[in-house]
């Protein structure tokens, strides 16, 4: 039994209000299953009771119910409706995952970095670089995208790149490996 109303997926397509818990690895077994992979840290208890997921597919949210979901230590495998074989499930291979935004927990909230956009990134030897201009989520990666000199720099929001984030001051410092910055402008 589904622990959430599959209306409320309905209402989440309508209002186009969702956001990314994941993505879809490779396929295994022979009947369609898929292996997803979490941003966040999610209980099986919570995982197995989902109705459906969002797949983005050519920037398109596409509702997939859920057959069936099975949780280990290891990996999560996720048997979907429509995706009856290998075949199939091939064509959801490392697309993003997607829930309505009424189901993102508030602890989820506060770990995101969305909230540091128009903050001042600086790097510990180059100092100030620039303020953040978007966060993107590429696969699973938050990039903050800087205006470093009128270009766009990415940076990955996390580790080994992150030194400190104030969210309060919305500053961020980060460590560039060397040749970095050069790589990237």
């Amino acid at each position: 039994m589904s622990l959430y109303p599959i209306e409320l997926f309905y209402a989440s397509i309508q209002d186009e209000q969702y956001f990314q818990i994941g993505s879809f690895k490779k396929p295994i077994g022979i009947n369609g299953g898929l292996i997803a992979s979490f941003l966040y840290p999610l209980s099986s208890a919570e995982l197995v009771r989902l109705p459906a997921l969002f797949v983005e597919i050519d920037h398109s949210k596409v509702p997939y119910c859920i057959k069936h979901i099975t949780v280990t230590e290891a990996k999560t495998i996720v048997q979907l409706d429509l995706i009856q074989s290998k075949t199939d499930a091939y064509a959801l291979r490392n697309l993003p995952l997607f829930l309505p935004i009424a189901l993102k927990p508030k602890w989820i909230k506060a770990t995101l970095p969305y909230s540091l956009v128009d903050g001042l990134v600086e790097e510990v030897v180059l100092g100030q670089l620039g303020t953040i201009q978007a966060v993107y989520c590429l696969r699973d990666q938050y990039m903050m995208a800087v205006n470093h000199h009128e270009k766009e720099l990415l940076i990955p929001y996390g580790q080994p790149f992150l030194v400190n984030v104030n969210e309060v001051d919305k500053k961020v410092t980060v460590q560039l490996p060397e040749g970095y910055l050069e790589a990237m402008l």
